[in-house]
């Protein structure tokens, strides 16, 4: 498609060169002038239409690029559209000094109306309307018989319409009608416009008519011009004018008789009912709502129709009527709901009855108890049916959180909280105590945290206290009593079956031994009196004891919370008492059971807040120690317990750095506790979770200097390793697993559990060790490195003969970092020999490509393919699906191994149809000898060029498929070196045969030399276009998958040297780092410890601690 608009393009250049010539050219008077100036003036027109259309196509790609904020992209093809808007301004004023021309020299001339009328209209393009109006005017007196009339006539009421001079605009749309409609192309939208002109000018009767007659004319002349657009419009806009003059009673009947079908008419009278609806004509609105009900009865929209009409009532009507329609609307929704009907229209009638029920019951809620501003009428009435209101929408539309209100200003949008709140607050206002309180504690659960729940609980507060008052108030001072306690479900069995009774009644115990239950009757009733007196009471020796009841009532129905807070009172309050020390001991074990059962881990810390003050009520000397021996032995015991028990929580809820100062705290202050090497293991573990890595590797070297003989220091060294490797600071990484490797080399991780494996503190002295070596290998250390390959060698050969073989194979990069190609032959020759028969197959291409590269290197290169050619062999030996069968490998590194085979392989293949552009390139040019004679070159042509053609040809055949077979494995850095090298054999081939010799008669007559050179290029044209072909795909692919090298660089440049204006150089280089291995990790986040953290860190945790 380029290729033929750029043909299309060039005609049309060579055709303006060709009448300009002919134009200069032509003497004056001469009459065939002026068919030349009108056919430049037309071919400059079609270039502007060119250079309109290719600007144009530019507007989606520079959107497209836009969205995906690719600025480079914007810049470039902003500035080719401009460069194709130039152009289009360039020849439009072109064409129009050409019409300016030929009118002033040919004034005469027989197609002057036509003349006059292109003239005008490129002036308008160019927005000179006083300039085209002129040159109307001239038509219309010059020819009023030309068909340009028209268009001349409507321009002028155009002109006037978009100036608002309506009067001035009608006129001239009359003059266009008064030209026959055979004549006038332009009748239908003169009609049109007219229309609106007169509507404009508040004629709305004839403004109607118009709009009839441009239906009718469309209806009369289906092929007039636009006509189809024209009716389809008028049909639309007609309901405007009639909605000013027209009566809702007949609307129906006169909109059918213009529509194309009845749905349509029926589309008009919803329109005429939106109009009167926003316009607050309420009994029209009504009336032709209620007709569309009529004439659709199961219709998609009646729902909203109905809403429409309710909206309309409540606007004009009386209370009673707007319930009749509110209800009515109710159950148009119910019916509609379960009507099939689609599910947007379903959720539409649902979202509008609920805003009319919403915007009514709120309406009638100010009307009756008033605002800030106006004092409310505090009718009865009024409120009742708000309130009715109210529950309805929260009976029937619960999801208000889910619907939109487009109507409602978006801040006041219903939900279930609001308009929960509103109805208690309304039942406030009515003195509902026994509904309010409730309606109010709702509101409190729907949002704890929302801007009316701190004024709704407080009322339900007063709302509760209200109705006590009213109910309870006589009986307030009464007192039950009773036993506590559910009746025995064994009771009056024996034998067996008791037995068997009661193992079941175990086994239920046990299952529900920490659910709260719910209090039976006498509990309740119990309670009831017990908080009475409690409230009521504030000095009586029965205090205490009718506390504790009350609280062993909470505790025996693992109602452990209100427990707790009365077994504290009375362990804290009333010490004197019998039975404090028991409140003290189930106060502790409340506690303790909704820490540890319920995981409530502020439970913990309330334990640990709580035990000083209870020792120092209880064992502040020995005499109260020996009164009270067995709850100071349990105070003791939960210094230590609830610290660790406060450090799991930690762990549990993920605030790690919390869980990992808690055990620093342990191991500082509280030896007695014992188990100190777990205890600074459990820190070091937080920390890392927490990434303070610093601190985990500070924590971890104190427990292995403290305490060697530990299995848990053992594991920490591998741990430090883990940590500077996470940190990056691989030399510190690679010191501690390699000692880890030394000191542990049988460390196989074979004790580790599932969830260490998973968290990665799982110590493997393998693994270490390999790391180690990868790790010297990238700082370089290489004498390291190869210390630690032997080592790791000696140590796992047999057992581990695959990840021997990896750690030696990588060895081999020290050698071809100092482009040692020798010695990288060497140790690859050597490593196949040792390893070849178990290594995995990325690994056995990789090394014979590198031995390859070493015999390449080496000028060897005869030797080189063969190599290249064994790596080749190996990938068609089914490597892909012997990488996929692995059966100890995971998916992750199934894909890397492949995608490294395909890499290598792909080099190889690369490589060796490099031999093939080899011997592409040593096919010569033939030389041209002798004289530069039409024979001799023909014969030349014929017989040395002809075979020099065919030579190469089939070499660039056979070269181009060996590089294409890179393709197939996809890997885009040799795809692209791939097609750059295509490319270049194919620019190299069209360079060679333009430079074929020209003979001197040829040279010396311009007719023959243009046909000579056009055989040429014809010939050199398919190369030209397969050579960028191949560029392009290069650079493309380089843009993908953002990869820039010397080859993308080539493809940039040949294609600049081909086509300069639609490939310029890019402005910017892309930087490449040369010091790097081309695979790097992918960057990530890592947290580093700063002074302020070193400085909040206990960093002298006791040597004392050592012991245990």
């Amino acid at each position: 498609r380029d290729r033929i608009e750029a043909r299309a393009l060039n005609l049309l250049q060579r055709e303006v060169t060709v009448l300009e010539r002919l134009v200069g050219r032509t003497r004056a008077g001469d009459p065939r002038g002026a068919d030349y100036l009108l056919r430049l003036a037309e071919t400059q027109f079609e270039l502007q239409q060119y250079y309109n259309t290719q600007a144009r196509s530019m507007d989606q790609p520079i959107f497209e690029a836009r969205q995906s904020k690719n600025a480079s992209q914007v810049r470039q093809l902003q500035q080719r559209q401009r460069q194709m808007e130039e152009q289009l301004q360039n020849f439009r004023q072109e064409a129009i000094r050409t019409y300016a021309r030929l009118v002033r020299d040919y004034p005469n001339y027989r197609n002057m109306d036509q003349v006059l009328f292109s003239l005008a209209f490129g002036l308008e393009e160019m927005r000179q309307f006083q300039r085209a109006r002129q040159v109307y005017h001239r038509l219309i007196k010059g020819f009023p018989q030309s068909r340009f009339i028209p268009h001349a006539y409507l321009s002028f009421a155009e002109y006037y319409f978009g100036e608002g001079d309506m009067r001035a605009a009608q006129q001239f749309y009359s003059k266009v009608t008064e030209i026959p409609a055979d004549r006038n192309p332009v009748y239908g939208y003169a009609l049109y416009k007219q229309a609106w002109a007169l509507y404009n000018l508040e004629d709305f009767r004839g403004a109607l008519t118009q709009f009839v007659r441009t239906v009718e004319f469309a209806q009369q002349n289906p092929d007039a011009r636009d006509a189809a657009n024209l009716a389809r419009q008028s049909r639309r806009e007609l309901v405007l004018p009639y909605s000013r003059v027209g009566t809702p009673r007949r609307a129906l009947e006169f909109f059918r008789r213009y529509a194309t079908d009845d749905d349509q008419a029926l589309e008009m009278l919803e329109s005429l009912a939106e109009l009167y609806y926003d316009t607050g004509n309420w009994p029209e609105t009504i009336e032709v709502y209620h007709r569309l009900m009529a004439e659709r009865t199961e219709g998609p929209r009646l729902c909203y129709w109905q809403s429409r009409v309710t909206n309309a009532v409540i606007s004009s009507r009386p209370k009673d009527e707007q319930v009749t329609e509110v209800r009515r609307l109710v159950d148009v929704q119910e019916n509609f709901a379960s009507a099939g009907h689609p599910a947007e229209a379903v959720t539409e009638c649902k979202q509008a009855t609920a805003a009319v029920l919403v915007e009514l019951a709120t309406a009638w809620h100010r009307e009756a108890i008033g605002t800030d501003d106006q004092p409310g009428t505090n009718d009865v009435a009024t409120m009742r049916g708000a309130a009715a209101l109210y529950r309805v929408v929260l009976d029937r539309f619960p999801n208000m959180d889910e619907m939109q209100f487009p109507d409602i200003d978006r801040r006041d949008w219903p939900t279930e909280y609001r308009v929960s709140y509103f109805f208690a607050e309304l039942l406030w206002r009515m003195e509902d105590w026994a509904t309010c309180g409730p309606a109010f504690d709702r509101v409190v659960e729907l949002n704890p945290q929302g801007e009316f729940t701190q004024d709704a609980a407080y009322a339900a507060v007063l709302c509760y206290n209200n109705l006590y008052q009213q109910q309870y108030q006589g009986r307030e001072r009464e007192v039950r009593g009773g036993a506590v306690g559910d009746d025995n479900p064994c009771e009056g069995m024996r034998g067996r079956r008791l037995r068997r009774c009661e193992a079941e009644q175990a086994e239920r115990n046990e299952a529900t031994r920490y659910v709260p239950r719910e209090l039976n009757e006498t509990e309740n009733g119990m309670l009831n009196a017990f908080n009475r007196f409690v409230c009521f009471v504030n000095d009586s020796d029965e205090l205490p004891q009718i506390k504790y009841r009350r609280a062993r009532i909470y505790y025996e129905s693992n109602q452990y919370e209100e427990a707790a807070v009365i077994f504290r009172d009375i362990a804290l309050n009333h010490q004197d008492s019998d039975l404090s020390e028991y409140a003290a001991n189930l106060y502790l074990d409340s506690l303790n059971i909704m820490g540890t059962q319920w995981q409530r881990t502020s439970c913990i810390g309330e334990i640990r807040e709580n035990i000083e003050p209870l020792a120092g009520a209880y064992c502040a000397n020995s005499g109260q120690r020996d009164e009270h021996a067995d709850l100071c032995q349990v105070l003791d015991q939960l210094r230590c317990d609830t610290l660790r028990l406060q450090a799991e929580a930690a762990t549990r809820e993920e605030r790690f750095r919390d869980a990992a100062q808690t055990y620093v705290t342990i191991a500082r202050e509280h030896r007695e506790c014992g188990r100190l090497d777990e205890v600074l293991y459990n820190a070091s573990i937080n920390y890392e979770a927490a990434r303070l890595l610093g601190r985990a590797i500070r924590v971890r070297t104190v427990l292995i200097r403290n305490f060697p003989e530990s299995q848990l220091a053992r594991r920490a060294i591998f741990l430090v390793g883990a940590n500077y490797h996470a940190l990056a600071i691989y030399n510190q990484a690679a010191e501690w697993y390699e000692r880890f490797a030394r000191e542990y080399p049988g460390e196989d991780g074979s004790d580790c559990t599932d969830e260490q494996r998973e968290a990665g503190t799982c110590a493997i002295a393998h693994e270490a060790l390999q790391n180690a070596v990868f790790f010297r290998l990238g700082l370089g250390q290489e004498e390291q490195a190869v210390d630690d390959a032997e080592l790791f060698e000696r140590n796992y050969r047999q057992r581990m003969p695959r990840e021997t073989s990896q750690v030696m194979f990588s060895l081999g990069s020290i050698y071809e970092r100092q482009d040692n190609w020798q010695r990288v032959f060497q140790h690859y020759r050597g490593w196949l020999r040792s390893y070849g028969r178990r290594a995995l197959p990325h690994e056995v291409i990789r090394a014979n490509v590198q031995m390859g590269r070493s015999q390449w290197e080496l000028e060897q290169r005869d030797d080189a393919k063969r190599y290249f050619e064994s790596a080749v062999r190996e990938w068609t030996r089914n490597a892909g699906e012997r990488i996929a069968g692995l059966d100890d490998v995971s998916d992750e590194d199934k894909q890397l191994y492949l995608a490294r085979a395909k890499d290598a392989t792909s080099e190889a293949l690369f490589y060796l149809a490099e031999y093939e552009y080899a011997a592409f390139r040593l096919i010569r040019f033939p030389r041209f000898r002798g004289g530069r004679s039409l024979q001799r070159v023909q014969r030349w042509a014929e017989r040395d060029f002809a075979e020099w053609l065919n030579e190469k040809r089939e070499a660039l055949v056979q070269a181009e498929a060996a590089y294409n077979r890179i393709a197939e494995l996809e890997i885009p850095e040799w795809q692209i070196a791939a097609a750059a090298r295509v490319g270049e054999m194919y620019r190299s081939f069209m360079d060679q045969i333009r430079g074929a010799p020209i003979p001197e008669e040829i040279e010396n007559d311009d007719e023959l030399y243009g046909i000579y050179v056009d055989a040429l290029e014809g010939a050199a044209r398919p190369l030209n276009a397969q050579a960028m072909d191949k560029f392009e795909f290069c650079l493309t692919t380089a843009t993908r998958v953002r990869w820039f090298n010397e080859f993308s660089q080539q493809c940039e440049q040949e294609l600049n040297q081909l086509d300069r204006a639609r490939y310029p150089m890019a402005a910017e280089l892309r930087g490449e780092a040369n010091y790097i291995q081309r695979q790097v990790a992918r960057p990530g986040a890592v947290r580093l410890q700063t002074e302020e953290d070193a400085e909040d860190e206990d960093s002298s945790i006791p040597d004392g601690a050592t012991e245990n």
